[in-house]
């Protein structure tokens, strides 16, 4: 008797902002941003004596084989892939193969999922998983596996990565924690993770890191959705993955997403930089606390945006900064005050979007009871909204995005912001001077330098090169940071300046 057979597949996402496109066609060798690592966590969830074989398709990376032969499909993915979500699954059961569906959307909007599924799975898959399978080779199935507890991190394994290749992955993915202590009333994380905090065993973690790096990985990203939720043990996690990066020939840079806490915390800054984080995300959402009060983050009022984030700057590490325009409390001044903001703080890269109310949040049930929902939420953050603003028009509000999104990433004035960041630049950890140039990156390097020279307008090529003059004279080490920066900031650059943003006809 044959193994039973799973493919395994990650829809294509379609956003080819959060694609990160423009840096991709720079690289030119990876395909896509990261992996979909829940996918991979179920192959290694799988008894061993079930004798099941997977295949994994990332359609990001390869299209899908739809005349592949196996016993079932098992598809996962966000707002943003619900359509297509529903697509694969059309077309597999059409050819009566059964299909299971889980992952976030399915987990937040399992009633319009349930219809597309044989097999649907609610919540976390960490125990329903094994559970679903032995029921499935013995022919005992349920139709719906809903996880009602929040599982314990220590029995969620490692992804079984050695069904992808390294090189077709801009960032590796290695998830820490989840759940938020924060209860905004515009995110549905809390929905899916819990408001409490659950991280895995810091070996548990390492292990992953050293699997990615393993098998290549030259940047691993963080995805938890606050990584600093406990600082004590992100402070413990630094230290280890400090002893690691340090001892490695070729040591791996890192990335994540955190709160504006961080700032205030100046040994927590040295060893984020000392591990080398490069870049982390933070979600500033907006600079009036009228606007933080009203969507329940009022608690973030404490920090100081102008005096934090130069702080997390002055560590070498770039704080991308995420801002939301829409909140009831915003009129048309609040463009003009973002736009000030990230010029007096000397921050490059800003991601600008657009507040939207997700099903089932706080905020939705809010603007359902005042008649202010329009359309549906598609998970495009930085389009569209499905909110009525109150202080301003629909017209004035995507317009007003639009033309701050396209100002911040004109090459003058992102050249002032750079310029700022990289004088504001005091400590560059000492701890990796003594390693080896890497040929590899130092090709990356003049791949980039080839790109900006003859594949990009001569204004963004002399601004490139003044960038590149600028670290030079500040510190010769800072030139691999312009280099990087001016690598998203052309992502940046081409997403402003090729998207369709919006209906008009919609919008008047």
């Amino acid at each position: 008797m044959r193994n039973k057979r799973i493919y395994l597949i990650n829809p294509k996402n379609p956003d080819n902002f959060w694609a990160m496109q423009g840096v991709l066609d720079i690289v030119g060798k990876k395909k896509t941003l990261m992996f979909n690592s829940a996918l991979l966590t179920l192959i290694s969830l799988t008894p061993k004596e079930l004798n099941i074989d997977y295949v994994f398709c990332d359609e990001n990376v390869h299209s899908v084989n739809w005349n592949f032969t196996c016993d079932l499909v098992a598809i996962t993915g966000y707002t943003l892939q619900s359509e297509r979500i529903k697509f694969i699954s059309a077309q597999f059961r059409a050819k009566n193969i059964p299909v299971a569906i889980g992952g976030i959307y399915a987990t937040i909007n399992p009633d319009d999922m349930r219809e597309h599924a044989d097999y649907l799975f609610i919540g976390e898959a960490e125990y329903t998983w094994p559970e679903f399978l032995r029921s499935w080779v013995r022919d005992k199935t349920q139709s719906v596996y809903k996880q009602e507890d929040h599982i314990n991190m220590h029995d969620s394994p490692p992804p079984d990565i050695s069904y992808i290749r390294a090189k077709d992955y801009l960032y590796f993915s290695v998830q820490t924690s989840r759940g938020c202590p924060n209860n905004c009333d515009f995110c549905d994380v809390v929905r899916v993770a819990g408001r409490q905090y659950r991280s895995k065993a810091i070996p548990q973690i390492m292990k992953e890191v050293k699997n990615a790096q393993s098998l290549g990985a030259e940047t691993v990203f963080f995805s938890d959705d606050n990584f600093c939720a406990n600082k004590q043990f992100t402070k413990e996690l630094l230290r280890e993955l400090i002893k690691f990066n340090t001892a490695l020939p070729r040591p791996l840079s890192f990335s994540t997403q955190a709160t504006i806490m961080i700032g205030d915390d100046e040994e927590l800054l040295k060893l984020f930089a000392d591990a080398r984080f490069s870049v982390i995300f933070i979600g500033l959402e907006t600079l009036r606390q009228r606007c933080l009060e009203e969507v329940n983050k009022g608690q973030m009022v404490r920090y100081n945006p102008f005096d934090v984030i130069p702080r997390i700057s002055s560590y070498g590490i770039m704080p991308f900064i995420g801002m939301i325009v829409g909140f009831d409390h915003d009129d048309k001044e609040v463009f003009r005050e973002i736009e000030d903001f990230l010029n007096e703080t000397g921050s490059p890269i800003a991601s600008i979007s657009v507040l939207n109310a997700p099903p089932n949040t706080t905020l939705y049930g809010r603007m359902k009871k005042e008649g202010r929902l329009i359309g549906e939420f598609k998970g495009f953050w930085h389009f569209s909204t499905n909110i009525i603003p109150k202080q301003i028009t629909l017209k004035e509000l995507y317009e007003g995005h639009q033309k701050l999104f396209r100002k911040l990433y004109e090459p003058e004035e992102f050249e002032k912001r750079i310029k700022k960041w990289l004088k504001n630049v005091n400590y560059l950890t000492p701890l990796y001077s003594n390693k080896k140039k890497d040929i590899f990156r130092i090709f990356t390097i003049i791949k980039i330098l080839w790109h900006f020279t003859f594949r990009v307008p001569p204004a963004n090529r002399r601004s490139f090169y003044r960038i590149i003059k600028t670290a030079w004279q500040i510190n010769p080490r800072l030139i691999s940071r312009a280099v990087s920066l001016m690598v998203q900031y052309w992502h940046y650059y081409y997403f402003t300046h090729t998207t369709v943003w919006y209906n008009e006809e919609k919008t008047v």
